[in-house]
């Protein structure tokens, strides 16, 4: 049986923008979101060290590439992460599709051979994941050679409005799922896709690839894989995170 190899890259590249404006107090001067602390550890660590107890037989996991903020100064503050996987950093560019490339090339500077490996993207906002999360993604995934990501079924009501003030009609939520991470991809599907795109498009790695024309599988992940996007989403993301036994 061959064991397919996975390459992790962890996007960290943002600034925060949404987070910052969303702190209680405006003479706090919030961090970048992966780097605020959740107990002992920042987001950025935690997200890291989600993959720590991820392992399956049909696969290696190679490494993880941390993808930075250019100017990134709080990497190289922080404390020593923690891994059972090899980890590298590097530069990402001015949008998330530029960091997830970046990402990749990276990949292939340290792995030559790696035209047929798989990449798994993550956001580093996202602490919460779980290693069964990842593993129903990974085992899906290897079963039918197929990429894919993890998403919920949307559960709320949508509005659609084009003003932002008043309500156009109710979206029929029954087809709608909110795309979450990770999201797992062939390297070399993924790189091209990457490529050659209509930018304003590429929100994820899927729209990428569905942009090519694939049909990525979906995989129901957890309510608790939440988005750190808000300042209040820290304390959310410590309660869920303590119940997983991981604080």
């Amino acid at each position: 049986m061959t064991t397919e190899r996975i390459h992790i890259i962890i996007v960290a590249a943002g600034t925060g923008a949404r987070f910052r404006h969303s702190q209680p107090d405006s003479s706090f001067v919030a961090l970048p979101k992966q780097y605020e602390m959740i107990g002992q550890q920042s987001v950025l660590a935690h997200s890291i060290q989600a993959f720590d107890a991820v392992a399956t037989d049909a696969a290696e996991f190679v490494g993880i590439t941390v993808v930075l903020h250019p100017a990134d100064r709080h990497w190289q503050d922080l404390p020593p992460v923690a891994s059972p996987h090899p980890i590298q950093t590097t530069p990402g560019g001015s949008q998330r599709h530029d960091s997830v490339r970046n990402g990749i090339r990276a990949i292939q500077l340290q792995h030559p051979n790696w035209a047929q490996d798989w990449v798994l993207v993550h956001d580093a906002a996202r602490p919460c994941v779980t290693a069964a999360e990842i593993n129903d993604l990974v085992a899906t995934c290897l079963a039918q050679g197929q990429g894919g990501l993890l998403v919920k079924p949307v559960i709320d009501t949508i509005k659609h409005s084009c003003d932002g003030h008043t309500v156009d009609h109710t979206v029929d939520r029954r087809h709608l799922y909110a795309a979450l991470t990770p999201q797992l991809f062939n390297g070399a599907d993924l790189l091209k896709a990457l490529t050659v795109f209509e930018a304003d498009s590429i929100t994820d790695e899927s729209s990428a690839l569905e942009a090519q024309g694939k049909a990525p599988l979906m995989v129901v992940g957890k309510n608790t894989n939440i988005k750190i996007t808000q300042y209040d989403d820290l304390l959310l993301a410590q309660h869920i995170l303590t119940t997983q036994g991981r604080l």
